[in-house]
């Protein structure tokens, strides 16, 4: 059978306000380590001028890439009234790919906090022909789980707002329901073929919507799918940070060899915790998102001036 190919995958961000530049450095990180490949990306979003859609698609618009933007904010606030207060935009965009992209053969969904630092080509070769969904599991969730950690701790200054008074391994095993808690993944990179995603798995995401969760966007898919998911090597969503280095070193022995050896075949960083690579210039990767939003400025500063005027003008 013919391996799947990265031109057949839709590559989804969800942008809104202050997170859209570091979005643009992703799709570029994407476009870096990819060449010559015909790449397909879109931008979920709420409330992005259409001036500056304008703009952007234009930035990525070249022989091999394409960029597109999909307005989602009347399905989102319909749904608003209907979910929990820590239900976010960023939750939606998630739970919402299975059925806006329907049609396509694969969905890639990435965070605007990842950066991709190698060929994605060969992670749909890791991906069986029955598996709906792969993710990585998310080794600081399993720290926190391990150390017993309160789930109020975690919460830091943001409402309880309905969640128990537990710690984090009683709520993941009992709020989520996880037979195997250790499992738990993160949906900062998801892999997804939308049509072996049922329309009861889709419905019962919007349901859980309603209930408290600790983050809810990860969490509900953890819940829907965690009987369903494919792991991947933890190289297709390496998360690193202080914080998370740190607790990734009380680690069982035998995931911390395996982890070295992923950490040395990365091919997509996540910073899920702390400050940014756009923030502490001494967090891994932060010299490769500079050297990507320095190519961005470049280019932006000569495709600005005609464009703005050609707006101007219509």
């Amino acid at each position: 059978m013919t391996p799947p190919l990265l031109e057949e995958t839709a590559i989804i961000f969800g942008a809104d306000g202050n997170d859209l530049w570091p979005t643009l450095c992703a799709i570029q990180s994407v476009i870096t380590h990819n060449p010559h490949t015909k790449l397909d990306f879109y931008i979920l979003h709420t409330a992005i001028p259409t001036t500056l859609q304008h703009l952007i698609t234009a930035l990525f618009q070249t022989e091999s890439s394409q960029l597109t933007f999909l307005d989602v904010a009347q399905k989102a606030q319909a749904l608003r009234t209907h979910t929990h207060p820590r239900w976010q935009a960023s939750c939606f965009y998630r739970c919402y790919l299975p059925v806006l992209f329907r049609e396509k053969r694969f969905v890639l969904w990435l965070d605007n906090a990842l950066l991709v630092t190698g060929s994605l080509a060969p992670l749909l070769h890791r991906f069986p022909q029955e598996a709906s969904l792969g993710a990585v599991v998310d080794p600081l969730a399993y720290m926190l789980q391990r150390n017993n950690v309160p789930l109020h701790t975690l919460l830091g200054d943001a409402p309880a707002a309905g969640l128990p008074d537990t710690t984090l391994a009683h709520y993941t095993k009992d709020h989520l329901s996880l037979t195997q808690p250790e499992h738990y993944f993160n949906s900062n990179m998801l892999l997804l073929r939308p049509r072996l995603i049922s329309p009861s798995q889709i419905n019962r995401c919007f349901t859980l919507a309603t209930r408290p969760y600790l983050c809810p966007g990860t969490d509900i898919l953890n819940q829907v799918f965690h009987n369903h998911v494919h792991l991947l090597p933890e190289r297709w969503n390496f998360m690193t940070g202080k914080l998370t280095e740190n607790l990734c070193l009380h680690l069982p022995e035998s995931w911390k060899k395996q982890r070295e050896t992923e950490r040395l075949h990365r091919c997509i960083l996540n910073f899920p915790e702390g400050a940014k690579p756009w923030q502490d210039p001494a967090l891994p990767g932060a010299s490769h998102y500079q050297r990507l939003s320095t190519q961005l400025e470049d280019r932006l500063s000569r495709l600005a001036p005609t464009l703005i005027r050609t707006l101007c003008s219509g």
